[in-house]
């Protein structure tokens, strides 16, 4: 393992490392370049990522786990094949990641996140990850980080067409449609897919004796979906869109190694619609966003039936004065009204929320950007304190093709009890506290530009976080599990990037890398005995990854070399998941015939034939393939 980690930082530190595949046109125009680029307009000193909109191309079957997984050094935890997929930013749990869609968190109030699994790349446009603390900007949850999605955005004139099929090792279909019409005022966008996988690979169990081989005979899946994205410009300075994104997921899960088969299966719906109205004046920008969630899960097993039934309401208003490249203000005030049935509750719960916020943007200098953030927020029977955040980048020193930046943030954040955690009969608990969080943290970055052949972007950064009335799930003293604030979690680490893009002649190559070191442990413990001073489960110390693409003519190669460090299954570490390094590559090669293009991508993953576990007893499928075509008019 030593030679792995080794391994990864030499790639990380004297190859090409950054998770980030961030726009790099900016560096050819004025030095106050974050005013183009809307996640990081408020959110100076913070890490932003953003995933190349090409790879999201490549990878449009995958689900977004498989995306984030590839391209960022975040760790995702995943139960099975097509289980429950949970990430983990700087050593917090799934809870405590903000998931935004356009801009409103899509997070279940049931049960406090999103399962990455059920979230498709197909129709998203944009995704970005910010690490951190940034509750003043995103609201409840934003702990460890945040992940944006956005609907893509279309300048069709006339018909557009596009379509995909594609067929994998393990059963896998998949076939994806759209279709564009676009005017000077009008753009409409009209999408739908479909994925089926049998995923009956083969595997070690490790639980038996003498490890027999074995197959995976329940793990199927169905997943469907559809987007419609529709923007009309109503006037010049006034505009509505009209987003909906509906995915229904009916999946088998994997039984652990060693448990009997239960036929556990699991059948989620999501719709999502926003409506969005934007107007111009010489007030600034005014947003306002009206949304409709209803989440639909139901799981069911020998013994089980669980239904759950989740109804959202959001109004959000937003408005934005920005003073040339100087200053930018923005006020606005998120409500919130849920309506869950559940029948692990006594009865419909009704909760309603709302918050309130400024956001300052402020660069005195082309060499100095500031941001001042504050938020309040209001629950029934829950109100968090007002989570503040500061933050700056300072270029300090530019020199010839060089740019040096010291950067720093210190923010606070929040999660309110989810409704399971208060509501569950026999279980829930009405008297927790919310969870407070503090982030701060600091960084060097580094740029290199050499017209437009050559960019070089270099950061390290070093975090340390405080999260007070950590919420859990523990038994208590009759041995029933229930909710409690049981402990403040400190986690503190290091995380190194570095990116290049190159163009030599018509060969234009882009590598990137990301190391990241998390220490997360529990430094007070307010109930039961707990366990002090060591690394929480499934909480990898070391997480890197690196990617590289390169692009000749009608060519495409890209591959992506993923390591997980050990992770502990028991907060005693006693046990154990050993670390294991994933090798994926896809090559493609687009054929142009007329206005019309066709797209051949070949992929293979998990080359190296891996043998890992992101959950104990969970397998993973071995060495896959996977051909896919794909038509685009015009």
């Amino acid at each position: 393992m030593a030679y792995r980690i080794l391994q990864l930082l030499f790639l990380t530190i004297v190859a090409l490392p950054t998770a980030a595949q961030q726009d790099t046109t900016a560096y050819h125009l004025k030095s106050v370049e974050v005013f183009g680029r809307p996640a990081e307009v408020f959110a100076a000193g913070s890490r932003v990522t953003t995933i190349d909109s090409s790879y999201l191309k490549i990878y449009s079957s995958s689900s977004l786990a498989d995306a984030l997984q590839a391209r960022t050094p975040v760790y995702f935890k995943s139960y099975g094949v097509n289980g429950l997929s949970s990430v983990s930013f700087r050593g917090t749990n799934a809870s405590q990641t903000a998931v935004l869609w356009n801009g409103l968190n899509i997070g279940l109030p049931t049960l406090g996140q999103a399962d990455f699994s059920t979230l498709p790349l197909s129709g998203i446009g944009e995704v970005s990850v910010q690490a951190g603390s940034a509750g003043a900007m995103y609201g409840n949850g934003a702990i460890g980080g945040a992940v944006l999605l956005n609907s893509p955005t279309y300048n069709t004139k006339g018909l557009g067409l596009e379509l995909q099929q594609e067929v994998g090792s393990f059963g896998r279909y998949y076939s994806n449609g759209s279709i564009r019409f676009g005017t000077d005022k009008l753009q409409l966008a009209i999408g739908a897919y479909r994925r089926t996988a049998e995923n009956n690979f083969n595997y070690t169990d490790i639980s038996r004796f003498g490890n027999p081989k074995r197959t995976e005979d329940h793990a199927a899946q169905k997943q469907y979906g559809l987007t419609q994205d529709l923007s009309w410009k109503i006037s010049p300075k006034t505009s509505i869109v009209l987003h909906s994104w509906y995915t229904e997921a009916d999946r088998e899960l994997q039984s652990a190694m060693g448990s009997a088969q239960n036929n556990a299966e699991q059948l989620d719906r999501n719709l999502r619609l926003i409506t969005a109205l934007t107007h111009e004046s010489n007030l600034g920008k005014t947003d306002v966003k009206l949304a409709y969630f209803k989440d639909y899960l139901r799981y069911t097993a020998d013994a089980t039936n669980s239904l759950a039934d989740v109804q959202t309401y959001q109004l959000q208003a937003e408005q934005t004065y920005t003073k040339g490249e100087s200053w930018s203000l923005r006020g606005g005030i998120n409500l919130q009204h849920f309506v869950a049935d559940n029948n692990g509750y006594a009865t419909t719960e009704h909760e309603n929320r709302a918050s309130v916020f400024a956001l300052l943007r402020c660069d005195p200098t082309h060499n100095l950007d500031l941001s001042l953030n504050l938020r309040q927020t209001f629950v029934q029977n829950y109100n968090p304190t007002p989570t503040p955040a500061f933050g700056f980048n300072w270029r300090f020193f530019q020199h010839n093709q060089h740019q040096f930046y010291l950067k720093g943030n210190v923010a606070g954040s929040y999660r309110v009890p989810t409704l399971n955690d208060r509501f569950w009969v026999n279980a829930g608990n009405p008297d927790l506290k919310p969870e407070q969080g503090w982030n701060y943290e600091s960084g060097l970055r580094h740029v290199f530009v050499s017209g437009d052949k050559l960019l070089l972007e270099t950061e390290a950064t070093g975090y340390y976080m405080l999260i007070d009335d950590w919420l859990q799930w523990a038994p208590d003293a009759t041995g029933r599990w229930r909710p409690a604030n049981l402990q403040k979690v400190r986690s503190m680490g290091v995380e190194l990037s570095q990116q290049v893009t190159a163009t030599l002649g018509s060969v234009k190559l882009n590598t990137s890398a990301g190391y990241t070191y998390a220490s997360s442990e529990q430094v007070e413990v307010y109930e039961g005995q707990g366990d002090k001073n060591k690394q929480l489960m499934y909480v990898p110390r070391h997480k890197g990854v690196f990617a590289a693409g390169i692009n000749y003519r009608n060519w495409q190669l890209n591959a992506d070399l993923n390591y997980t460090g050990l992770r502990y299954t028991s907060n005693s570490q006693t046990t154990s998941l050993d670390s294991f390094m994933l090798l994926n590559a896809v090559l493609s090669r687009q054929l142009q015939i007329g206005p019309s293009r066709f797209i051949l991508t070949f992929r293979s993953d998990n080359i190296t034939n891996e043998v890992y576990q992101t959950m104990a007893y969970h397998a993973m499928p071995l060495r896959s393939y996977t051909v896919s075509l794909r038509f685009l008019i015009p």
